[in-house]
This record gives C-alpha cells, structure tokens and sequence, in this order.
C-alpha cells in the first residue's frame, strides 16, 4: 500500500513539475508577444512605422500560449469545485464524486483535442496562412492540438490520483483525506 501511495506521489509531482514547465513556455511566448507589442507600439509612436505582422503573430502566439497553461490548471486542480456533497454525504463520496468529475473532464478533454486536431487537418488542407506575413497557421494549431493532448494525459492522471484517493481507506494523510 505504501509503494503504490509513493508511486501515485511521484505521478503527481513529475505531472506537476511537466505541466509547470510547460506553463513556464506559455508564459515566455506571452513575454515575447508584450515585448513585440510594446515594440510595434514605439515604432508607431516615435517613427509612426508600425512593425508589420505583430497581429499576424500574436493571434497564433496567444493560441499556444494559452493552450501552455491548461495541462498546469488541470494539474493543480484549479477549476472550479463545488464542495457540498463531501458535507452532506461524508468525505469519502466527495472524493468519489471529485473521481467522477475528473472522468467527465478527462471526456471533455479528450473531445477539445481531438477537435483540435480536426481543425488544424481543415487548416493544413486548406493552406490557411496569416493575413499580413502570410504564415502557415496549421503548424501552430496542430501544436496546440498537441499540449491539448498532453492535458488529456494530465487529466488522465488526475483521474489516477483521484480514483486512488476514492478508494482509500479512511486514513486521511497530510492532504485531509482529500
């Protein structure tokens, strides 16, 4: 019982530390976007010569980097949680209804990333590319199709994690039972 608590434990601290570092890339792209903002922004005001294709980019940089972040908010729990079944009807069916909600996420992940997927085939086919610079965007869909399928591998995760805890016996560690 005690090597797979440790097992689940080191599940949860590599998907913490994988989705962090990853959230840490989304955070960089979004620097990089405020700093070519700020750039075009100076160019208008002191040369009135608008750096051309900052818009081209940043919609394609702010759809990778938002994606970035999602793997680290399912990850830490962070959606929003309603907690009053766990005080009606006792800590352990909280934590199988917080194992239930974690199935239905995962559901709904899996169902993003595979739209995803699917809208960036539609992109690739139809050689769609950015109005000003003329990039493909495919490549970028495709890529935040891809850290949507790392999300659903970190749900997938929590869903372990939460399925364990649901079905463990009532001896609530450091965490309250949780």
């Amino acid at each position: 019982m005690a090597a797979n608590r440790s097992r689940l434990d080191r599940l949860e601290r590599v998907g913490l530390a994988a989705s962090g570092a990853l959230s840490v890339a989304g955070l960089v792209a979004l620097l990089a976007l405020a700093a070519m903002t700020l750039a075009d922004g100076l160019m208008r005001w002191l040369a009135n010569r608008p750096i051309e294709g900052v818009r081209d980019a940043g919609a394609l940089i702010i759809a990778v980097a938002v994606s970035c972040c999602i793997p680290v908010a399912l990850m830490e729990r962070a959606n929003i949680t309603i907690r009053v079944a766990a005080s009606v009807l006792g800590a352990r069916a909280g934590r199988a209804l917080d194992a239930f909600a974690a199935a239905a996420v995962w559901l709904v992940a899996g169902a993003l990333a595979w739209q995803f997927t699917v809208y960036a085939g539609k992109l690739a086919r139809a050689h769609e590319t950015t109005w000003v610079l003329k990039i493909e965007v495919a490549p970028f869909w495709y890529a935040v199709a891809a850290i949507l399928w790392l999300a659903v591998l970190v749900q997938a995760i929590v869903l372990v994690l939460d399925v364990a805890r649901a079905l463990r016996p009532r001896h609530p560690g450091p965490d309250g039972g949780r």
